[in-house]
């Protein structure tokens, strides 16, 4: 009887064992996998439907203009830009300027977006939020004023690979933590301020525009 029941400890414990293996090697890190897959298509969501929106005003503008009954006929080339803000955080890992594997991926499926509008002509800000460079990266990225350039640096470059576009229609502008959209003093508005800002402008073949 004692045997049996040392049987059955032994049983049990070699069970729990093999329940918690299992869960940490292979059922949390598939658990953790998904929600990490369920947020990146979330994020790339939200972002492509920002894109839509754009295309969409610009679209309507245009319309609205070439309408033989429009009284406008002038208008801002800025009015016609398409401008897409990505928070660095879903590029970047933390004070880095090399986009991650995620980055790359979230800018790969705009790249898919934007190939079907044809020749387009992209400006990539890097904007950052008014948190200074820490010590251990104060050689390399001395202010943020270089952490901007580098990571809309990066971004021009993967673009370029990914949509083949010409250099004459690729420009990166660095501002730092010069034009925040949010305050600074609170974590959200840090992280609304650090973000990489997409201006897309496509030719326009008839409409008389105002520079």
């Amino acid at each position: 009887m004692r045997f049996l029941v040392f049987f059955l400890i032994i049983f049990i414990v070699i069970l729990s064992f093999s329940y918690f293996y299992y869960y940490n090697q292979k059922f949390k890190p598939a658990v953790e996998r998904y929600d990490e897959i369920v947020k990146e298509n979330k994020t790339l969501t939200e972002y492509l439907n920002r894109l839509r929106e754009e295309n969409i005003k610009r679209d309507s503008l245009l319309n609205a203009i070439k309408s033989p009954k429009s009284e406008v006929k002038r208008i801002d080339s800025k009015d016609l830009e398409t401008r897409i803000p990505i928070l660095s955080d879903d590029l970047f890992n933390p004070g880095g300027y090399n986009l991650t594997k995620n980055g790359k991926g979230l800018l790969k499926k705009f790249s898919e977006v934007l190939l079907k509008d044809g020749d387009v002509e992209i400006i990539v800000e890097g904007h950052t939020d008014n948190d200074k460079i820490g010590s251990k990266m104060k050689n390399l990225i001395p202010t943020n004023w270089e952490l901007s350039a580098l990571r809309a640096i990066n971004v021009l470059k993967f673009l370029k690979d990914s949509l083949k576009i010409k250099d004459k229609n690729l420009s990166a502008v660095a501002y730092g933590s010069s034009r925040p959209v949010a305050d600074n003093s609170t974590p959200e508005g840090k992280k609304q301020n650090r973000r990489i800002e997409l201006v897309i402008k496509r030719p326009i073949d008839t409409v008389d525009t105002v520079e």
